[in-house]
């Protein structure tokens, strides 16, 4: 798959017309997958989407919470079969008008010959484009568009800020639904105070990744990916208040695995929520309940399936 970066005059139309679409599509979740489903076969499918978020750009100093970073947003639009991603910096193109906006970068730099939106869908300088005025702008530079309704689940939109609401709480399994895929995170395995190993558990711990939601402190069914192999885990979200902790971290004790992974990276896709992060009163306790933990994991990940 080919990405365009950097700043946008600077890229080069594909070869054949584009069926695209465009959007922040954190997440790549159910509703941003309907549009992708739409795209022409027959012309290179292309997806515009924003790198930063456009609320930094929109609102300095605001660093919102992302379902994906970039670099995993750009893979699950590979794995969905997408031919090119743009990446656009909303700062290159907020002032430009509707008009601007079509005639300069959509047909200019990506040769739209058909743009698939939501029936939502808002564009340029204050948003003040909408699928009327891109359907009278297509008609003038000759490219089709097609609006799609909301997908929904549950009576309600599917949308990112709902799924990141879902996470915020727990529902890793309800979020992971909407998503069509399961919520991850990624980080390098860093040295800790070896208290798990001193207790019988050794975990591999990964500080939050940088702008990504974090799920509810508690512990949670995880599958792991190490240097391409998936493993069961359990997994703990908190600052471990038996210990006295305060510093926030992610616990991976990997079942049947004593490899030294310190260094590596490591991606936990969060499967269930088991219960919410306790304080112990001593070892012992806090013991019996990891026993449970990970036989409860264990039931769990024994019977999901290892893809959505």
């Amino acid at each position: 798959m080919k990405v365009l970066d950097g700043p946008w005059p600077e890229w080069r139309a594909p070869d054949m017309p584009t069926s695209m679409t465009i959007g922040v599509l954190d997440g790549v979740h159910r509703g941003h997958r309907a549009l992708l489903s739409r795209l022409e076969e027959t012309m290179t499918r292309v997806v515009l989407t924003f790198d930063p978020h456009p609320v930094e750009v929109l609102r300095p100093g605001t660093s919102p919470q992302l379902l994906t970073t970039i670099e995993e947003r750009i893979a699950l639009l590979d794995q969905a079969g997408v031919d090119c991603v743009g990446v656009l910096d909303l700062a290159d193109i907020k002032e430009q008008s509707p008009r601007r906006f079509v005639a300069d970068v959509l047909v200019a730099k990506v040769g739209v010959g058909q743009l698939v939106i939501g029936q939502d869908f808002r564009f340029g300088k204050d948003r003040s484009g909408d699928v009327a005025l891109l359907r009278d702008l297509g008609s003038e530079h000759g490219f089709e568009v097609v609006s799609i309704e909301l997908v929904a689940a549950d009576g309600a939109p599917v949308s990112s800020s709902r799924i990141r609401s879902l996470i915020e709480a727990g529902g890793v399994a309800e979020a992971s639904a909407l998503l069509g895929s399961r919520f991850s995170l990624t980080n390098t395995v860093i040295d800790g105070d070896k208290r798990g190993r001193e207790i019988g558990f050794p975990t591999a711990n990964l500080r939050p990744p940088d702008r990504k939601i974090i799920p509810a402190h508690g512990v949670y069914a995880c599958l792991a990916t190490i240097g391409g192999e998936t493993h069961h885990a359990a997994v703990n979200v908190g600052v471990r208040p038996t210990f006295g902790g305060n510093e926030l971290l992610i616990e991976a004790h990997v079942l049947d695995f004593e490899r030294d992974i310190y260094g590596r990276e490591l991606t936990l896709e969060f499967v269930e929520y088991l219960r919410p992060e306790l304080a112990f009163s001593g070892v012992d306790p806090l013991v019996d309940q990891m026993i449970q933990d990970i036989a409860q994991s264990r039931a769990i990940l024994e019977s999901a399936p290892s893809r959505m």
